[in-house]
């Protein structure tokens, strides 16, 4: 061996690439790792699929969690029944009445400052509209 980095002699040459030591998100931390200090916030989410595509949004870049993706929903109301609670804020958040169907999937997960009960349920779009501002590109992407 003896030789530096690429097999060129000596000396080392300089790497041609760069790389960057990816961190976990700050607001990650391990269940076991706190101590739950309040009952579990209930949120629903939508599982709405077409043609073997789900629908995601987007979080505003200033909310919780700013810039995600996630399966669109929001937090039940006291005494608010889960599928109500869901159908309410899909009419809210996107402006279209559904169908919300079975529970697929439930969890609780673990931020550092709260716990979330999340209840996932399938959703079909029954109806909806996009805002008058929307209807130009809307159309111009449906000549495509």
């Amino acid at each position: 061996m003896g030789e530096g980095a690429g097999g060129r002699g000596g000396a080392l040459s300089k790497p041609h690439f760069r790389c960057k030591v990816l961190k976990p998100p700050r607001y990650f931390v391990a269940p076991h790792e706190r101590t739950p200090t309040h009952p579990p916030i209930d949120v629903v989410a939508g599982v709405i699929r077409r043609e073997g595509r789900f629908l995601i949004t987007q979080r505003m870049p200033d909310d919780t969690l700013g810039g995600y993706w996630e399966f669109p929903g929001g937090k039940v109301e006291p005494g608010e029944e889960l599928r109500s609670a869901l159908r309410r804020e899909l009419a809210e958040e996107l402006g279209i009445d559904t169908e919300i169907g079975a529970r697929i999937h439930e969890f609780v997960h673990a931020y550092p400052d709260r716990d979330v009960r999340l209840y996932f349920y399938d959703a079909r779009i029954l109806s909806g509209q996009f805002p008058e501002a929307d209807l130009p590109l809307l159309n111009q992407l449906r000549g495509r």
